[in-house]
């Protein structure tokens, strides 16, 4: 899946990884970006007029291309606007052995705060730990 609000994405490929791309856009998106859609095989949906509606992109997503489960793998922006919308109900987190003074990206922004219940710990390959909590 692709959140394309605006018809911005240049995705050229109707595949990522093997697994076909579906667009989700607004009904503000132009005839042409549609038609380039088309052109390279990327199956498209609408939900909202002029913002996007996540909860309907979700059951849309569901209802005209069966998807039952969705790994959202988005910056803080996206993934905010995911858990604002109450659609997010597992948080898996990789913690890396490494130091970075660096600013970087943050998991969520929107100033959303929701409870989280540690459901799994896992010490992986290279002292990664993977982290599995449950959004309340």
């Amino acid at each position: 899946m692709a959140i394309d609000r605006a018809g911005k994405l240049h995705l050229n490929r109707h595949k990522a990884n093997g697994d076909p791309l579906v667009a989700v856009l607004t009904e503000t998106v132009t005839d042409d970006h549609l038609a380039e859609l088309r052109r390279d095989g990327i199956s498209y949906l609408f939900a909202g007029g002029r913002e996007l509606d996540l909860s309907l992109a979700i059951g849309r997503l569901g209802d005209e291309f069966g998807v039952k489960r969705l790994l959202l793998e988005g910056g803080g922006g996206i993934n905010g606007s995911f858990l604002k919308a109450g659609l997010i109900d597992e948080l898996s987190v990789l913690v890396a052995p490494v130091a970075d003074a660096g600013e970087g990206p943050t998991l969520f922004t929107d100033g959303v705060a929701n409870k989280l219940k540690l459901t799994g710990v896992d010490r992986l390959e290279h002292d990664f730990i993977h982290l599995r909590y449950q959004v309340s």
